[in-house]
């Protein structure tokens, strides 16, 4: 090959790289509908914080949310949406138990008492008065608290010990709710869970016909026959043992259920037909129990694992869960169900999956988020409801961490979601340090590589900060 035949060569090769930046600079994603997607030849080379974010997190799997977030991509990137969002006036908030002129404002920050960032509470009446009501009676009844979330508390991580906490100071044993099968059940330290003959479903592959919608978000449905199996850990005081074995059920056709102890009690129960929960118990100390039946088509709603006494917490965690499915729970379900459980405290822990470097308006998540809020208030009356807002989310561009930009507008979302339903707000960001915590925490190997999620070492920290405020509430 002769000289000139490598410039030529070399002067194609650049005219072609210079086309492709002239083309990646075209906004495409706008011009298009999205239809073509924008695109930067450097981008491996000098990565976007959009990108990096984009890589660092799972897909959204909420089928709910997608929806949400692609029908109101077309914000202005302001606090306010673009006309074109259609979703965001859809899911406007229609507040029927909150008069306007009761409604708080917001606080414009995390509160500190005490250097502890404290509870905010935007209802009507004291702080937490249901829970607090209910802890005076925790020697004589078990008092319930459901912390449901995502990923972020998935393993039982933060739930498992903050439930020892307040078992170690209210009493209490046990695990409290579990499903009845799990796609990574060695991932859990507070209980050791194998099952088999299930098929799981949940927010993630339920139809929008499925109305078998509870608090827990998700079932299972049993390939007869079917068997799940529980031991206890031996993590924490409260997980050596139990009290109370419950398994909660809709039997399409009759058939047997069994649950059977360590020591071998097993109590059969013989079932019909009945679209209505069914419960079979038994009482008795425990280190293991394990759930049988026969039944083809058999719903598994929940196992609880309780004491008799004191303080429980159920973990209630779904990767990828938005919280906003939580509007569509089944009414008369939910209020059947609370004939077994029933609760004082509701923790709603949500809001990471929904978070990008692009959006810089939740708006329309905060209303989807509180049209959740009110359908818990009506379904669950004998509870507080708290909003738990999103942890640090950290990017890391080269050598640096720092917090994604838009973290504090998801917060400002969910603070507005719970003042305009009226009730209790903790800003989780806040109180594990604010902005830049991502890297820091990570430095203290108490969050993952993906500057995201928790580890068990992270969530016994943040456990430890809530309960803080929870204290401060609790005794004002």
């Amino acid at each position: 090959m002769n000289d000139s035949s490598s410039r030529h060569i070399l002067a194609i090769l650049l005219s072609g790289i210079g086309g492709l930046l002239l083309l990646s600079l075209v906004p495409w994603s706008r011009l298009t509908g999205n239809v073509i997607k924008d695109f930067n030849i450097l981008e491996d080379l000098f990565p976007t914080e959009v990108k990096i974010a984009s890589a660092s997190t799972q897909a959204i799997v909420d089928p709910e949310l997608e929806a949400l977030m692609n029908a109101s991509s077309g914000t202005d990137g302001n606090d306010t949406p673009a006309p074109d969002a259609g979703t965001a006036t859809a899911d406007s908030l229609t507040v029927d138990s909150v008069l306007e002129a009761d409604i708080k404002e917001p606080a414009s920050e995390a509160p500190i008492i005490d250097g502890i960032v404290a509870i905010e509470n935007y209802g009507s009446g004291p702080t937490l008065a249901k829970f607090k009501k209910a802890l005076a009676q925790a020697s004589s009844r078990t008092v319930r608290i459901a912390v449901i979330g995502d990923s972020f508390i998935e393993g039982d991580i933060f739930c498992q010990d903050l439930r020892d906490i307040l078992q170690t100071r209210y009493g209490g044993c046990g695990i409290g709710f579990s499903a009845l099968y799990s796609e990574f059940p060695g991932f859990r330290q507070s209980i050791r869970l194998s099952a088999s003959g299930w098929t799981l479903k949940d927010i993630r592959n339920q139809g929008n016909s499925d109305t078998l919608r509870t608090l827990s978000g998700d079932y299972t449905i049993a390939n007869a026959p079917v068997r799940s199996s529980y031991k206890a850990s031996k993590t924490f005081d409260g997980t050596k043992g139990w009290e109370r074995s419950s398994f909660v059920f809709i039997a399409p056709d009759s058939g047997s259920v069994t649950l059977t102890l360590a020591d071998g009690t097993s109590k059969t129960l013989p079932v019909t037909g009945s679209r209505t929960p069914q419960n079979i118990s038994v009482s008795g100390r425990t280190e293991s129990l394990t759930v049988t039946s026969d039944v083809a088509g058999l719903i598994g709603l929940g196992v609880y694992l309780d004491g008799n006494t004191g303080v429980q917490v159920d973990c209630m965690s779904i990767r990828g869960n938005s919280g906003i499915g939580l509007r569509r729970l089944n009414r008369q379900l939910c209020r059947e169900m609370t004939q077994t459980a029933d609760y004082s405290l509701i923790i709603l822990e949500f809001g990471m999956n929904a978070l990008s470097a692009e959006q810089t308006n939740y708006n329309a998540y905060g209303a989807a988020m509180a049209k959740s809020v009110e359908r818990l208030k009506s379904l669950y009356p004998n509870a507080d409801i708290l909003v738990m807002g999103i942890g640090d989310r950290g990017i890391k561009n080269g050598s640096e961490i720092h917090s994604l930009h838009t973290a504090s507008a998801m917060t400002k979302a969910q603070r507005k979601c719970a003042t305009e339903t009226g009730v209790h707000f903790w800003d989780t960001r806040a109180a594990m340090g604010g902005d830049g915590t991502a890297a820091e925490w990570r430095k203290r190997q108490l969050i993952n590589a993906d500057y995201i999620h928790l580890n068990h070492a992270g969530g016994r920290e943040l456990a430890r900060l809530f309960d803080k405020a929870l204290n401060i509430a609790i005794n004002e």
